[in-house]
């Protein structure tokens, strides 16, 4: 594929990658030699390895003293390291002010954090075509970006027409719908019904009125965070017909009134009390073998808000936050601050309750997706900094090295295949998208090894760790 870039704005963006910005250029290749191979076609690490790539894509796989390297090749020597598949962030959100309102790119915080691919749950802002123009110009080597999947404009409820808007985020080429939580039973039919017409994958969260049992009567591919499994627990009417925030304080006197008595029990307590009804739903999302985006960041990144705002401000990422949600938060006036005022011990019990559901989720081996909810701006939650703190949350909670990566590698992977039938990234073999984090540290011993990181490729364009860290500088203020 040969380009002709005649902007200046655009050959700058186009810094990092190891090819001229001027004129035609042949296409690139780069080996990666002598790296110790973290593959994640299984829990396996390969010696002394090269990987040569040539544009977008892996050509060759083999031992160092095998494989012939072309002439004119940039040769990255990964003596000593460690060569293994980039993350993906497979539920998070763009905003369409976050190339102009923003002190450092979104997009350059997922790079710089090994974060790859991601796909977007919702973009916000207009109708979402800033998303597609962002995704394509990515794809074509003229914005600096991780691999963008995403949907339409979420359909939130009531929505006026489902059959139109399922068949126009299709014309547009959107890659799946995403039903919020308050479509009504007839709206969720008629947009489950199009969409299967129409071949496109659904995924969201569980409709109060639909509940979980609807979900999969109807066939939705995919839930979009462990916290829709919260309200399965919870006894409440869901033939209300109640506007938004309606819901939001219906459900949340529900909730202290059903299980106020249980706010301060621990993970371990939650499974012994719970533990029955916790089995009851596990085993419907297993018959289903729904897969589920953990986002657990969000739960107890609202609990440290709530009782240690001094350690969450003092995050390293904290300073890559917004100026506008800072402000906000230290008025106390923070979207969870708000929402929680008075009802802190749930936030606390919501989250056990989360994990609980994290660790039977994964002993029924249902399909978990690495997720953070991040990018709206009004979570707390940093782009890409944060695909590490879910990475330590699924650690903690009983999963191996290789079955955490796997999440944000192969079981993204496979997702993606069912969304749009093609399975091009998530693990190093011939024939996938060149997408490759080289790290100083075995991560098969331990993820927080991710973090340091000699360098990424991101679809065949290679970003050192110089430059990488000079991506994400802060200018200094005035």
């Amino acid at each position: 594929m040969k380009r002709a870039f005649t902007s200046f704005i655009v050959c700058a963006l186009l810094t990092p990658v190891v090819t001229g910005c001027f004129g035609e250029r042949e296409e690139r290749i780069i080996a990666f030699t002598n790296v110790n191979l973290v593959p994640m076609t299984d829990e396996n690490i390969l010696k002394n390895q090269t990987v040569l790539v040539k544009g977008k894509m892996i050509v060759t796989i083999g031992p160092s003293r095998d494989v012939n390297i072309p002439g004119n090749t940039i040769v990255v020597n990964g003596k000593g390291a460690y060569l293994m598949p980039g993350l993906a962030d497979m539920h998070m959100h763009t905003r369409s002010d976050w190339v102009c309102d923003y002190p450092v790119s979104p997009f350059n915080l997922y790079i710089a954090n090994g974060v790859t691919t991601v796909r977007c749950f919702g973009p916000l802002g207009g109708s979402g075509e800033y998303l597609l123009r962002w995704r394509d110009e990515i794809d074509e080597e003229k914005r600096i970006g991780p691999t963008i999947y995403s949907c339409g404009p979420i359909l939130y409820g009531p929505v006026r027409n489902p059959r139109d808007a399922v068949r126009e985020q299709k014309k547009q080429g959107f890659d799946f719908i995403k039903l919020y939580s308050f479509v009504s039973k007839h709206e969720f039919h008629e947009a489950l019904a199009t969409a299967r017409e129409m071949g496109i994958y659904t995924a969201g969260h569980i409709p109060f009125s639909v509940g979980l049992d609807g979900v999969i009567s109807e066939g939705m591919d995919e839930i979009a965070h462990i916290e829709e499994l919260d309200f399965e627990f919870l006894d409440f009417d869901r033939n209300k017909k109640i506007g938004r925030m309606e819901w939001f304080r219906y459900i949340m006197e529900r909730a202290v009134q059903q299980f106020g008595e249980s706010f301060d029990l621990d993970v371990e307590a939650i499974e012994k009390q719970y533990g029955a009804a916790i089995s009851v739903v596990i085993g419907k999302v297993q018959s289903a073998h729904i897969p589920v985006c953990t986002t657990l960041v969000v739960g107890r990144g609202i609990v440290q808000k709530l009782f240690e705002p001094e350690v969450f401000l003092d995050r390293q990422e904290t300073t890559y936050l917004h100026p506008w949600y800072l402000d906000a938060f230290h008025q106390g006036k923070g979207k969870h601050q708000v929402m929680f005022k008075g009802k802190e011990n749930f936030a606390t019990f919501k989250y056990n309750l989360e994990v609980v559901l994290l660790r039977r989720l994964k002993q029924a081996g249902i399909p978990l997706l690495l997720s953070t909810d991040a990018g709206s701006g009004s979570m707390g939650i940093v782009p890409g900094f944060s695909i590490h703190d879910e990475l330590q949350i699924l650690i903690k909670n009983g999963f191996t090295p290789y079955e955490a990566i796997a999440t944000g590698t192969i079981n993204a992977s496979k997702v993606i295949k069912d969304m749009i039938g093609v399975d091009d990234f998530g693990s190093i073999e011939e024939g996938k998208r060149a997408d490759l984090l080289l790290v100083n540290e075995n991560p098969l011993e331990d993820v927080s090894n991710i973090k340091d990181l000699r360098g990424v490729m991101v679809a065949g364009r290679w970003y050192e760790k110089a430059t990488l860290q000079e991506m994400i500088k802060q200018a200094s203020p005035s």
